[in-house]
């Protein structure tokens, strides 16, 4: 299934529910998930990547600053790269939430057997 762009089915949705919809679609068709993102991508690659849908979106080579590790997807046009764009600063978001979780979690483990933080 391809980003939606704003077209067809999705004419009505708002740009953030077109972020939601992708997003989403990430998640189920690569069978992506926050931990597995957190494990794979180092900080800020997402929001690099994001970038480069934002500026280059549909062009069909990705640009010199492209995180290697990702797979390149040009998009139909500006408003479906803009939404894979949006995406993946969720992507981001939810992954840099994660890690902050896990640390709160360590500290609270520490905190409960006495170390001092």
């Amino acid at each position: 299934m391809p980003t939606p762009d704003g077209s067809g089915p999705h004419a009505s949705c708002t740009g953030q529910e077109l972020v939601s919809i992708e997003r989403a679609r990430q998640l189920r068709e690569k069978a992506l998930t926050v931990q597995s993102d957190d494990v794979r991508h180092g900080v800020g690659m997402l929001a690099r990547a994001a970038v480069c849908y934002e500026q280059h979106g549909t062009q069909p080579q990705p640009p010199p600053d492209w995180p290697g590790d990702l797979e390149w997807d040009p998009q139909l046009n500006d408003v479906a790269a803009l939404v894979r764009a949006g995406a993946l600063y969720q992507a981001e978001i939810d992954r840099l939430q994660h890690r902050l979780q896990r640390i709160i979690a360590r500290i609270d483990q520490a905190r409960a057997r006495g170390h001092p933080v």
